[in-house]
């Protein structure tokens, strides 16, 4: 096998789309950008990427100690509930944590307009942010943002699959699906 044609001191063992050589993966990762790399295999968007779980967040005592802190969770939880009332057949707990990282990706990333996966995703973050829009226009974006991280972490420890996260947290918000 060649050499990497970028850096010349590893095997060049991908294809590159753009040089039409064979180069390492470290030289294919450090190089890599959208514009010239879209279309290949080894290309995948930054927000494919994000590692959610690093996002800062107050912790479960900080949540606790801090009344406003907890009303941004529960306008946030209530939220999640009501989405899940609405569709109970396609909302579970993998939705309710995807609708937290659109939301993630809107205050902490900045992304202008995230990309749900599918309608009921869609659906659901157009929900979303028609009832925190208020709430959330009226707290610095840094402490939504860990709020935020903090609901997601929630998620991650509560969910043993299925909607077990939002039966949960439907008995403090009064809002479940009635099924």
């Amino acid at each position: 096998m060649a050499k990497c044609t970028i850096c010349t001191s590893r095997k060049g063992k991908r294809k590159c789309k753009t040089t039409e050589t064979f180069i390492c993966s470290l030289c294919c990762g450090e190089s890599r950008t959208e514009g010239k790399c879209a279309g290949c295999s080894f290309f995948k968007p930054a927000a494919a990427t994000r590692n959610y779980r690093s996002v800062p967040y107050f912790t479960t005592q900080e949540m606790a100690d801090n009344p406003i802190h907890e009303r941004i969770a529960d306008v946030i939880e209530s939220t999640l509930c009501q989405v899940w009332a609405k569709d109970p057949q396609n909302v579970n707990d993998r939705t309710a944590a995807r609708l937290v990282e659109l939301m993630i990706d809107k205050y902490h990333f900045n992304d202008e307009a995230p990309q749900a996966d599918s309608p009921v995703q869609e659906e659901g973050f157009r929900l979303f942010l028609q009832e925190t829009g208020k709430t959330f226009s009226q707290i610095h974006p840094e402490q939504v943002v860990k709020v935020l991280a903090a609901v997601y972490r929630s998620i991650q420890r509560r969910t043993i699959g299925g909607a077990s996260y939002l039966q949960f947290v439907s008995q403090f918000t009064g809002i479940n699906p009635g099924v």
